[in-house]
């Protein structure tokens, strides 16, 4: 007797099991409202790069390339002593190549090589950047290539984007819930796109003019990063 008991109460879990997706399957699907939203948020730049270029020209090759590395270690001097670590000093993009007469009868004679060097220098302490160029210039750098200010730390700042991001797909999704009679109830699905805080860039032409038109120090302004941030959500609705 308590085996068939167990027999049909089994054949009842089965059966009820069975009943469940149909059931399921004949419930009215909920609608979904896709919302955008958009956010930003700023931060205070707390490092600097600065790309220093050194050119030097010579009838042969020797003394071109001696003339380079000497301004190089005067500029390395100047810069650790307007107060740069040797470690935030690299030199990149080093290049060596002839030049050639111009006139037409004589286009593949070698008048003389050219050395490129270029210094890249990491500022820790953005109130220097100015003092650093300034130093740098005077030893003998003949170009600033670029300079760009970024920082260090980016997770504030991105939570920040983020949120706004969250809060305006939210204050969409009230807006229009609200203007078709329904509610919000859940949330089906998430996902974001939240970019880089991308450097503030001055190229070597503006700071060489501003330079130019001024005796006193370099004048640089690091302003403002600016991060955004882009969400998409999938909202559930309900009647109100």
């Amino acid at each position: 007797m308590q085996r068939m008991m167990k027999i049909f109460a089994m054949a009842a879990l089965l059966i009820a099991a069975m009943a469940l997706p149909a059931f399921a399957a004949d419930a009215p699907q909920r609608p979904i409202l896709s919302v955008d939203g958009t956010g930003q948020a700023e931060a205070a730049p707390d490092t600097a790069t600065v790309v220093l270029g050194i050119t030097t020209h010579a009838r042969d090759a020797a003394t071109a390339q001696n003339d380079n590395a000497h301004t190089a270690g005067l500029i390395q001097q100047s810069v650790q002593a307007a107060g740069i670590p040797a470690r935030d000093i690299q030199t990149t993009n080093y290049s060596f190549r002839p030049t050639y007469r111009t006139e037409d009868n004589r286009r593949n004679e070698i008048d003389g090589y050219t050395v490129d060097n270029s210094i890249v220098v990491t500022v820790r302490d953005i109130r220097k950047t100015g003092k650093v160029i300034d130093a740098a210039l005077k030893s003998g750098a003949n170009a600033v290539n670029s300079l760009s200010f970024g920082a260090s730390d980016t997770k504030a700042v991105r939570q920040a984007a983020l949120q706004k991001a969250c809060a305006d797909a939210r204050a969409k999704a009230e807006i229009i819930a609200r203007s078709l009679g329904c509610r919000i109830v859940g949330i089906q699905n998430v996902s974001e796109n939240t970019g880089d805080l991308s450097p503030r860039r001055y190229n070597g032409p503006m700071l060489m003019m501003a330079k130019a038109g001024s005796a006193a120090d370099t004048p640089i302004e690091a302003g403002t990063l600016t991060l955004h941030a882009n969400v998409h959500i999938d909202f559930i609705l309900a009647n109100a």
